[in-house]
């Protein structure tokens, strides 16, 4: 694994973020001494599923894609972790290797910890623990959600589900009812969120754009019509 191991002199910039302010200046300065800046470029893999978790990561610039297939390469799971975000929350303090691969869909930017040293800080904090375990509950409420989202609708239907939850979870507000993905996202990646095949998203995506609901173009997605697409995540 090729990375660029630079001193950030910037670390007590996290001190500000959510995932870290309930530490106390002591836990914190532990925290700063063991981590290291890191950044990555497209394509690259942070880790594979199977290998020892050894590191914690922050997400502080990029995009990272966790996924997961089970022992016959059929797909089962696929995440997007966007900036200043903390993972992998689900094997703290469980599971010694970890569950699934992790790839940057961009060039990243990120801080990383030992796992042994965030353990043992992060228990020692009843007030942050609270915290790590409502932000896991959270990641699971939406995991449930994104399933029964997507699971018994048609093959057009599920497509345009799949677009609304990348435009919920990684799009950001361009102007009156617009949405854009600041993200390289494939029709591969649709198609695997959706279950359906690259040439049926193809077609559906190319119906979309002729009606004027939706922009892609370098791979980028614009969302001109937030609402119509609002409408299917709320069914």
């Amino acid at each position: 694994m090729l990375s660029i191991q630079k001193v950030n002199p910037k670390n007590h910039l996290l001190r500000r973020k959510e995932v870290f302010q309930s530490f106390t200046d002591e836990e914190f300065y532990l925290l700063s001494t063991s981590m290291h800046f890191r950044t990555y470029k497209k394509g690259q893999v942070l880790f594979d599923e199977g290998d020892q978790r050894n590191k914690v990561f922050y997400l502080s610039k990029g995009l990272v894609k966790l996924e997961r297939y089970d022992s016959c390469a059929l797909y089962m799971y696929t995440d997007y972790i966007k900036e200043n975000k903390l993972f992998p929350y689900g094997d703290l303090f469980s599971n010694p290797t970890y569950r699934y691969t992790a790839y940057c869909l961009t060039d990243v930017e990120m801080y990383c910890i030992p796992t042994e040293v965030f353990e043992s800080v992060l228990a020692a904090n009843p007030h942050q623990m609270l915290h790590f375990y409502k932000s896991l509950s959270s990641i699971l409420k939406e995991h449930e959600e994104r399933i029964q989202f997507l699971v018994g609708s048609n093959a057009s239907s599920r497509i345009v589900k799949a677009l609304s939850f990348l435009m919920n979870d990684l799009g950001i507000s361009v102007g009156d009812n617009k949405i854009k993905v600041p993200y390289p996202i494939t029709i591969c990646e649709i198609a695997t969120i959706s279950g359906c095949s690259r040439e049926t998203v193809g077609i559906k995506l190319k119906q979309l754009k002729q009606i004027g609901k939706i922009e892609y173009s370098h791979k980028v997605l614009t969302f001109n019509d937030v609402l119509y697409f609002k409408n299917y995540w709320e069914e």
